[in-house]
């Protein structure tokens, strides 16, 4: 068999070869960039929005609040495809965004830069239903705030409560501070 070389003095399976391996390892490099966000369904701003009333209903202290115990990443695993909450996935994908834009027209400030103290009366105020009236007008669509927040309550604690292997109660934190643990 003849090997036939190029003016460089490149085989033909030379060549072959250095493009095999060039191309995977374009593909191995790539592969982190086209999964940079690590969550399956929520963006990475309603991520970070999720993380922020996470930790407001679930605050740190002692143990891990809602962010740290990866309640949003239950949540995520839970509205999506295969999940049991996936028929509430059109709530948080509206509903996220709006509780943020509602933020911005109370307090002038995305709801993840509000100060604990002012999270908590625009909370408070969403629960009490303040701005159910309004909800329309605000991107909330066809969603209650009052209803999302109380969905969105329950659903941090199963993800709080709940067995890790559905995404959320980083280290066991809740059966450690139960004592289970």
């Amino acid at each position: 068999m003849k090997t036939e070389r190029s003016s460089d003095g490149l085989t033909r399976r030379g060549f072959l070869k250095a493009s095999a391996i060039w191309a995977g390892g374009a593909w191995i490099v790539g592969v982190p960039a086209l999964s940079a966000n690590p969550y399956r369904v929520l963006t990475d701003k309603e991520a970070e929005i999720m993380d922020a009333l996470a930790d407001c209903i679930i605050p740190p202290g002692n143990f891990y609040g809602g962010r740290d115990a990866r309640v949003t990443r239950f949540i995520d695993r839970q509205i999506g495809p295969y999940g049991y909450l996936q028929h509430d996935k059109e709530m948080y994908q509206t509903c996220l965004p709006a509780l943020n834009n509602g933020s911005h027209a109370e307090f002038g400030r995305d709801f993840v830069n509000l100060y604990e103290e002012q999270q908590i009366v625009y909370l408070t105020d969403v629960e009490a239903g303040r701005y159910n009236q309004r909800s329309g007008d605000s991107g909330w669509e066809q969603f209650s705030p009052s209803a999302f927040f109380n969905t969105a309550r329950n659903h941090c604690m199963m993800g709080f409560y709940g067995s890790p292997e559905h995404g959320g109660n980083k280290d066991y934190v809740s059966y450690r501070m139960l004592g289970l643990f």
